[in-house]
């Protein structure tokens, strides 16, 4: 069962938003979360990734992730981490608290920061709580599991997707990289990165195979590279995913040709962009 929404309340001062989950405010903000640049001088662990997310002890909450929000690509060197408003990092903040309600796991929303950074521009960071000791799909690959478990994460990673499409959530990012594996004997997968994601009344067919395209794009990409992602692999997300639902012969075949040239013209765009001189 879904747990119940939690509430958060906004708080003003000195150019400083904070929207903080009620029931962690008092310990978050007495812990100097209106100011993550100082936070992460103490920060217990820095992580990979754009802006060095890292996790900080908080007393009385225990290990909070904080996750900077940065544009990528051209408007990434443009603008770096300057934000048109709070919009953003509030929408990613909704969606956290909708997906929990509705049943996907995902990471426990605490709250935003959102800063002034001049000009009507704002500086974000979210806010989550961490899940010490857990990996990702990728690295949980790489680490050549027991071929048993591998079996039962990479089905519960397919059951997950399809629950989110199911709740009507559209994920234009998702990959073993972004699905998070938490520590323990049971398996319990997340899905991350929820930044961007958007909420439809229901996700059509076509929606989900262009997300389900694009999952299993990255994961040919990942085995062209010689990370250890093989074709069973990806098909035991997919056919969790499908349930009983798996298509009929003719179906699949048509699908597959679908997938081949789906993967095939993005590889070959990879090529161009390499082989294209700098100016």
């Amino acid at each position: 069962m879904a747990d119940a929404t939690p509430e958060f309340t906004r708080r003003e001062s000195d150019g400083v938003t904070l929207v903080l989950r009620d029931d962690v405010a008092q310990a978050l903000v007495a812990a100097g979360i209106a100011n993550p640049e100082s936070l992460r001088q103490g920060a217990a662990a820095v992580y990979e990734g754009r802006g060095a997310p890292f996790g900080a002890e908080v007393p009385g909450v225990g290990r909070v992730f904080v996750r900077p929000y940065l544009h990528g690509g051209l408007l990434g060197r443009m603008t770096g981490d300057a934000h048109a408003g709070d919009g953003r990092f509030l929408a990613e903040l909704r969606v956290l608290t909708d997906a929990r309600a509705a049943g996907v796991p995902v990471p426990e929303a605490l709250g935003i920061v959102s800063r002034r950074r001049g000009l009507g521009l704002r500086r974000g960071w979210l806010l989550v709580r961490e899940v010490p000791g857990a990996v990702d799909l990728m690295a949980f690959l790489v680490a050549s599991p027991p071929p048993a478990r591998r079996r039962e994460v990479l089905a519960s990673a397919g059951r997950i997707v399809r629950r989110l499409h199911d709740s009507g959530f559209e994920h234009p990012d998702l990959h073993f990289k972004n699905l998070l594996l938490a520590p323990g004997d049971a398996v319990r997968v997340l899905v991350l990165d929820l930044d961007r994601v958007r909420r439809l009344p229901a996700l059509s067919r076509e929606r989900r195979l262009a997300g389900l395209f694009r999952f299993d794009r990255y994961a040919e990409k990942q085995a062209s590279r010689g990370l250890p992602v093989s074709r069973v692999d990806r098909m035991r997300v997919l056919r969790a995913y499908a349930g009983s639902e798996w298509p009929a012969r003719a179906e699949l075949r048509a699908l597959a040709r679908r997938l081949a040239r789906h993967v095939a013209r993005h590889a070959a765009r990879r090529g161009r962009l390499i082989e294209e001189p700098a100016t």
